[in-house]
């Protein structure tokens, strides 16, 4: 385990003494650039894998209108109804009932994204063990909750 600080070409002030603020902006910045950079590549918007996720975890069918509901805070709830209507027209998903599910060439779309997601995940968690991530996880869960936000995540 590294636990020294990353050399910078300037000097920084300890970790201690930094903005909590600042660095869980620039992560969040970071990572969402590096996502959609990766989907992207693949031909997937970052609304459009979150929507295929979901689908994945429903066999017989997401709801439509529970499926917005559950990721719109990740983004907009437009964009995911966007995205709905993006992968329908792309032939990943098609609707009935209310009911979303894959065609054979979704199924195959969510493989790959899966596939880029696991990547993606490897590459963050370079130097970091499982338990760390895990106290960085209840620490920001904790900051958010005694600044007086409110957040979720499924």
């Amino acid at each position: 385990m590294n636990t020294q600080a990353p050399v910078h070409p300037r000097p920084t002030q300890p970790p201690e003494r930094q903005p909590i603020g600042f660095w869980t902006a620039r992560a969040g910045e970071a990572i969402r650039a590096r996502t959609r950079g990766a989907l992207h590549d693949i031909g997937v918007t970052q609304p459009e894998w979150w929507l295929l996720h979901q689908i994945s975890l429903q066999p017989a069918g997401a709801d439509r209108e529970a499926t917005i509901e559950k990721i719109g805070h990740n983004d907009t709830p437009e964009a995911i109804v966007e995205a709905l209507d993006s992968a329908r027209a792309k032939g990943w998903i098609t609707e009935s009932n209310s009911r979303v599910t894959f065609t054979p060439e979704g199924k195959e779309q969510f493989r790959r994204g899966a596939d880029v997601q696991q990547m993606l995940q490897d590459e963050r968690m370079q130097g970091i063990s499982q338990d760390e991530f895990v106290t960085a996880i209840q620490v920001l869960q904790r900051t958010i909750q005694n600044v007086g936000g409110d957040a979720w995540h499924w």
